[in-house]
């Protein structure tokens, strides 16, 4: 029974993967990849497998084990980034703003 439960799970996130407008490519690709790993382990351990002796690892659980990583990794890069961004975009605010103040105070002198 929680076979089909997280087949459907797999196969809806998928299909979010692909018809939701994410800004992001990487983060389509991942959903999408992600959710064709999960239900190909929850299918059977032979797909895993064939898929990490065809990619060149031993195991499936070690492939697993990698992309968990690497994952992991990329999710930390994506939100330095984003953060770096966002830093930006205030810094940029608060110089505009500290302008517009200096303006608005030299006009009522």
């Amino acid at each position: 029974m929680i076979k089909y439960i997280l087949a459907a799970l797999f196969v809806a996130l998928f299909c979010y993967g692909l018809f939701r407008p994410l800004t992001s490519l990487y983060s389509k690709f991942f959903l999408i990849f992600g959710s064709l790993l999960g239900l190909f382990s929850v299918l059977g351990e032979e797909y895993t497998t064939y898929i990490a002796n065809v990619v060149g690892v031993g195991r499936g659980a070690d492939l697993y084990l990698y992309l968990g990583l690497i994952t992991v990794f990329l999710f930390i890069l994506y939100t330095i980034n984003k953060f770096k961004l966002h830093e930006r975009k205030t810094s940029s605010l608060i110089q505009k703003i500290a302008l517009l103040e200096a303006i608005i105070n030299k006009n009522k002198k």
